[in-house]
């Protein structure tokens, strides 16, 4: 099976839905001061457990097998692309989120972060939103649903 086959089949097998969210950080100016810059997007990605009778629990096994195939899946969306270098995957090993749209359904979560290295008192800018539009279309195109 080639790759992009195989992330197709991870996300499906783990119902993957995504959001997108801006990435914040904070910086300290002159005079002292904090201010809040958007530093890029954070896309998340949701996973519900792969067999349908059962729910995600942090001390089941199909937590962290659910969390190994979507980062699998997300790793090979941003493989082999000229930004992958502007993008973290970070799995969220210890942590459920809850889906108020299907009775609060456990689901693994795995944010994708899309920033630059342009130093963190910079904003994002189009090139950031280049390669996020460039993620959104891969996963679409992968059957994945915005959540």
């Amino acid at each position: 099976m080639d790759a992009r086959n195989n992330a197709r089949e991870l996300f499906m097998r783990y119902h993957a839905r995504y959001l997108v969210s801006p990435y914040f950080v904070r910086t300290s100016g002159n005079p002292p001061s904090q201010r809040r810059i958007q530093a890029g997007f954070d896309l998340d990605l949701h996973g519900k457990a792969a067999n349908r009778g059962s729910f995600l629990s942090i001390w089941s096994g199909e937590f962290p097998a659910t969390l190994d195939g979507l980062c699998a899946a997300c790793s090979e969306v941003v493989a082999h692309a000229p930004w992958s270098r502007t993008i973290e995957i970070i799995p969220f090993n210890a942590a459920l989120v809850f889906d108020a749209k299907s009775h609060f359904e456990p689901q693994a979560l795995v944010r994708v972060r899309i920033t630059h290295s342009r130093g963190r008192d910079q904003p994002a800018g189009a090139s950031e939103e280049k390669v996020l539009a460039d993620v959104i279309d891969r996963l679409d195109s992968l059957g994945v649903a915005k959540n």
